[in-house]
């Protein structure tokens, strides 16, 4: 009975020692992938800074050979603006890598043309940038060869610049607020006569002149201009209603009267 106990013992030991083999074993792997694990972290921390060193501190001429810059795109209204403006405002910037563009200095570079109101620059990996430009918002043509635009400012007139439906101010510069305020003031009040503004001026020596899209001219001269455009609705309505298309101007800077200017067909 002894002899056979011996034999299970000895089966017993050799289990366990098989049991701490394999526990010796699964332990050497996990060590070995949280080594792996490891190591490609400290990689990556490693050459993140690298990147961060090499974006900030290496020569610029250097980087050229990194990342070439291979495409610009600019996107805009592009109405008071033309993209060869933008590209020649943009070309000295744009010689550099991508790595190397300066973007404050080309958001710099766009807003100092007066009709860019607003400029954002985007990089994208791996060789392109994106310009998004906004253009100042027209009002109104300010003396023929300038612009109104919504921030109060007078902008050179572009060429290229549709104005078919802006209305026509002039004035002198220090005005600006004023005589835009008479527009939308008058606008609203002849459009009760469907009557439409085409130009509105204002100078010291006559006054208010007004002008409506049929060419008809009406002088306001300085003070109480609701009532003297009232006394000329009333006019237009009344006993000149048949006779506007043969009017070239109405004068009603008189208290009580207004002189009306024919045309040369209906003066003869």
């Amino acid at each position: 009975m002894q002899p056979r106990r011996m034999r299970g013992k000895r089966k017993l030991h050799g289990a366990r020692a098989q049991s701490d083999a394999a526990s010796r074993k699964l332990s050497g792997r996990r060590a070995g992938w949280v080594f792996l694990l490891s190591s490609l972290l400290c990689s990556a921390v490693a050459l993140g800074f690298f990147a961060n060193w090499l974006w900030q501190q290496f020569p610029a001429t250097a980087l050229r050979q990194v990342v070439a810059l291979r495409n610009v795109h600019i996107k805009g209204p592009f109405l008071a603006l033309t993209e060869q403006q933008l590209e020649e405002a943009l070309l000295p910037y744009l010689q550099r890598s991508f790595f190397a563009l300066d973007i404050g200095a080309i958001q710099a570079a766009l807003l100092q043309n007066p009709w860019v109101s607003a400029a954002k620059v985007r990089r994208h990996w791996p060789n392109e940038i994106e310009i998004v430009v906004e253009e100042a918002r027209p009002l109104a043509v300010w003396n023929r060869n300038q612009v109104l635009v919504a921030t109060g400012k007078l902008l050179p007139r572009p060429v290229q610049l549709n104005v078919s439906g802006l209305p026509m101010l002039a004035g002198d510069a220090e005005l600006t607020e004023q005589i835009m305020l008479q527009y939308k003031m008058l606008t609203s009040l002849l459009a009760s006569g469907d009557m439409e503004v085409q130009r509105l001026s204002f100078d010291e020596l006559t006054g208010w002149q007004l002008e409506l899209k049929s060419g008809l001219q009406l002088w306001l001269g300085h003070d109480e201009l609701l009532a003297r455009v009232d006394r000329f609705l009333n006019l237009a309505q009344g006993m000149l209603a048949p006779h506007l298309q043969k009017i070239v101007r109405v004068d009603t800077r008189y208290r009580n009267a207004v002189a009306v200017r024919w045309n040369e067909e209906a003066a003869k």
